[in-house]
């Protein structure tokens, strides 16, 4: 059997995206122990190995800081948290990807990191432009979260968006 998988839409003003993302503060955020700090608050949250601040950018999702996934980017194509940020302003949640055909496919499903329950938050600029999510990994199959969980994440990327912002300056 072939698996597949969906990659994320481009939103139809992608220029105007791409523009919020470099106006955004997260390229230059690299090892920032603020949002280290936020991201350790989510990963214990939830209990996962591996969790990210995901900056979607033109061919990539670069992040900023991360933990347990040994990479600073992924191609964009593969991403999950593209399709969290254009999925509303909910978290985004996958309980098993091998579950789910959007994802069943995905190189990050079948090889390193070995995605197998993702929620993600979405992260968007001042003038609503999405640009990536705060998200939570692990390697096995969960239940999907609970509400308090999810208001927590939302809550969770909001700090991470004033933080960029204090980047910004």
């Amino acid at each position: 059997m072939t698996l597949y998988y969906t990659p994320a839409n481009r939103p139809a003003d992608e220029d105007d995206r791409q523009r919020a993302v470099d106006q955004s503060g997260f390229l230059d955020a690299a090892g920032d122990p603020v949002l280290a700090s936020i991201l350790r608050e989510a990963a214990e949250l939830f209990a996962t190995p591996m969790a990210a601040i995901s900056i979607v950018d033109h061919d990539r999702q670069y992040f900023p800081v991360e933990i347990g996934l040994g990479t600073s980017e992924t191609p964009r194509a593969a991403s999950f948290c593209a399709h969290a940020m254009v999925d509303g302003d909910h978290v985004f949640q996958v309980g098993d990807t091998h579950a789910d055909p959007r994802f069943a496919g995905n190189p990050l499903v079948l090889s390193g990191p070995e995605i197998r329950f993702y929620a993600g938050a979405p992260l968007a600029a001042e003038n609503g432009q999405p640009l990536g999510a705060l998200c939570v990994i692990d390697r096995e199959p969960r239940p999907l979260p609970s509400q308090d969980q999810l208001d927590s994440l939302s809550h969770l990327a909001r700090r991470v968006l004033a933080r960029a912002a204090q980047i910004r300056g």
